[in-house]
């Protein structure tokens, strides 16, 4: 008998339940199975990277000096449907935000990944890879920082080989994904109909 009060109102409750839940986490491309055209070896590194570019995320873009002295490049921050972008310590850009897959335009973004050591970051249980990066005719050797407990990048950490998408040969991101640390900025040029 109590299926049958449910019954009526179960879609009004699947209503207003899923879209609830899924702002926790709304970029998220929902799969956690390895797409056509992925590189088995690196299933962990991928769905750590869709757990942390789907959701709402913080990344500050460093160029490596050859002397090991760190020149900030680009920080962005991705709340939801947004996102913010300043070169250096410029202003601030908002701009609607795309999805990156870990397929690119010419195949796999991550390719023969090899978990290379269980280490800590600061105090952070973190899993180290070494893996080949492709994108937009980009390629670099790289080590992946991911987080043990969330399974979230942490950092990376590209050296180039060939051309550059920057100045640098080499490029560190550092991520931030506790939502309590993710902040929209105050003011930002608002190119979203540009």
């Amino acid at each position: 008998m109590r299926l049958s009060f449910f019954a009526p109102i179960l879609p009004l409750i699947l209503l207003v339940a899923l879209p609830c839940a899924a702002q926790e986490d709304r970029r998220s491309f929902g799969l956690l199975d390895r797409l056509p055209g992925e590189d088995p070896s690196c299933d962990f590194v991928n769905r750590s990277y869709e757990r942390t570019f789907g959701g709402n995320y913080s990344a500050r873009i460093y160029g490596v000096q050859p002397t090991g002295d760190y020149q900030l490049i680009e920080t962005e921050i991705f709340v939801g449907d947004l996102a913010y972008d300043r070169q250096g310590l410029g202003r601030w850009h908002l701009r609607h935000r795309g999805l990156r897959k870990t397929i690119g335009e010419i195949g796999a973004v991550f390719r023969h990944c090899s978990n290379a050591s269980d280490s800590l970051y600061g105090a952070v249980p973190v899993k180290v890879f070494q893996v080949d990066w492709s994108r937009n005719g980009y390629n670099a050797k790289s080590e992946v920082v991911i987080a043990t407990a969330t399974a979230k990048f942490v950092k990376i950490t590209s050296h180039f080989v060939g051309e550059s998408p920057s100045d640098f040969p080499v490029v560190m991101g550092i991520f931030e994904t506790k939502r309590d640390r993710i902040k929209s900025p105050p003011k930002a040029v608002d190119l979203r109909n540009e």
